[in-house]
């Protein structure tokens, strides 16, 4: 399930963490190319000397927001992270929110999108 946080951010990245979607996959060039469509989202998996915050993928959401692509604890653990350094509105939050969980679900059906504010399921184009 997407995790929704106001948090600051745990890796020492910066900005604030919006909301956190977990989610397991192999994640080879095949997941990280549907991912890289489905969010428009920049990847790259390839070792790098220095840290770098779009390792191994980033996608930007607003002038001050964007989606992270995580490694998680585990082997095949992953996590979509949002974190911004501006203050988005709540509705837009949203939308990143199940648009992320979407895009995760579609490698992993074990994710769960969540519900609407009203309780009635979120629509496909979200």
């Amino acid at each position: 399930m997407a995790a929704v946080a106001e948090q600051t951010d745990s890796r020492g990245r910066g900005g604030r963490v919006l909301f956190q979607v977990p989610f397991s996959s192999p994640m080879g060039d095949a997941e990280l190319a549907r991912l890289a469509h489905l969010l428009d989202m920049t990847t790259s998996m390839a070792p790098k000397m220095n840290p770098d915050p779009a390792d191994p993928g980033v996608a930007r959401l607003d002038r001050f927001t964007g989606l992270y692509l995580e490694r998680g604890e585990g082997e095949g653990q992953w996590i979509l992270e949002a974190r911004t350094w501006g203050r988005p509105p709540s509705a837009a939050v949203r939308r990143w929110q199940v648009r992320a969980a979407q895009a995760a679900r579609a490698l992993d059906p074990s994710v769960t999108v969540p519900p609407a504010p009203d309780g009635s399921a979120p629509s496909r184009s979200a």
